[in-house]
This record gives structure tokens, sequence and C-alpha cells, in this order.
């Protein structure tokens, strides 16, 4: 990742004059968590195949009777209703996998609006190597492991690296050189994983034969 996506994502989360809340006593105990299943989530994805792969992810972690509704960014303008949901009264998560330009725009419009990111990430995929770098709240922690589970059973290589802002822990950095196709196995288990990040992964009730994904994308959890 080039120092200014990398400078994007660590003053995102960081920056708390712009109304988002990144500390121990704040995001951490208002980030994604067991209650959170009860909020209604807005699931954000930018192309049918992250549709088959992410937002089914996100399905399958939560019970049948959840309140949610997709959104693809690729097929309609997103902003109004993604704008509405930021300012709206009533509590919600925002979960997504979109491509990067499009994730930049809602996580500004998210600094705007004052939401808690719990989750930043950002993903490259090409035919043979996904490569993945992630900033998270502590309690988005179980999360990034999950990721990077997955990642190592995954026939193709990768790169993973996540820190946590304002935690003395090193940094995860993890990357394997295996030559292998490249599958969209990794989008289902974060999608799973952002939703309820200290579930098991039932890889069982994920899709198995989803067109493989390529390209950048942008993944944020955010609460309003």
């Amino acid at each position: 990742m080039d120092p200014k996506r990398r400078s994007f994502l660590k003053g995102t989360l960081a920056t708390g004059a712009s109304g988002l809340v990144l500390s121990n006593s704040g995001l951490v105990q208002a980030a994604i968590n067991q209650s959170s299943a009860q909020q209604p989530t807005l699931v954000l994805t930018s192309s049918p195949e992250v549709e088959d792969s992410f937002a089914a992810g996100v399905r399958a972690a939560l019970p049948h009777n959840a309140d949610i509704s997709s959104l693809r960014t690729d097929a309609s303008n997103p902003l109004p209703a993604i704008d509405a949901a930021l300012r709206g009264k009533q509590a919600m998560r925002l979960i997504g996998l979109v491509d990067d330009a499009t994730g930049e725009l809602i996580i500004a419009m998210a600094r705007r609006a004052g939401a808690r990111i719990s989750w930043l990430g950002q993903h490259a995929a090409d035919a043979h190597q996904t490569r993945h770098q992630v900033v998270n709240s502590q309690s988005a922690k179980a999360a990034t492991l999950s990721l990077a589970e997955q990642l190592h059973h995954e026939q193709a290589g990768f790169r993973l690296k996540a820190e946590q802002p304002f935690v003395r822990s090193k940094a995860l950095d993890l990357h394997s050189n295996r030559t292998g196709i490249t599958s969209s196995h990794w989008a289902a288990h974060l999608g799973h994983a952002l939703t309820q990040p200290n579930s098991y992964v039932d890889a069982t009730h994920l899709p198995a034969g989803s067109k493989r994904l390529q390209g950048r994308f942008v993944s944020f959890v955010i609460e309003v």
C-alpha cells in the first residue's frame, strides 16, 4: 500500500476532531458485538460477485429474522441512501465491501456525520494473490484473525497487514507465496467475521462456488 492510502486509513480512524471516536473507552465499547445483531444492518457491495460472496457471509452470520437490507453501489447512486442512514435517528450498522473509490466517499461521509468506525480495510486481488491492509479496533481483532485463518487455507498467495491504533502490540504481518488461483472465499469469511467477530465461521453456511474477485476494494464497519 502506498503511503497516501496508508495515511488515509490511519487518519480516518484516528481523527477524533471530525467526530470519529476510536479509543479504549469509546469505540471499543460501542463496536460490533453480539448485541449488534439486533440492530438493523445495511450491507453495501459493489458488484454481483461481491454480493454473492461478502454479502452472503454477512447474511449467514445473522439470525433469520434479522433486520437486514442490501445496496449495490454499482446499480444506482448509493450516496443519498447512505447519507440518510448516517444521519437517521435509528441506530444501525453499515457493513460493506465496495470498490476503493466508492469506499473513500463513504468513509468521508461517515466522518462528516460523526459515525463510529471499528474496521477499515483495503484489499487488492488478482489471479494469484490477494493483499489486505487493515486498521481496526481491539474488539474487531477477532475478525482479523478469522480473515488470516481463511487466507492460510487459500491456494493463492496473500499478504495481510493489520494494526490497531493506540495499542502497543506489534502489528500483524503475514504472507504466503503460494501461486494457486484466488477465490472469493476470503470475502465470504470476511463478511461473516465483520458481522459477528466473536462467532465461529461455519464454512458449510457460506457460498462455495461464487466467482473470484479481482480489483481493489475497501471494507468497513460503520455504526450510527
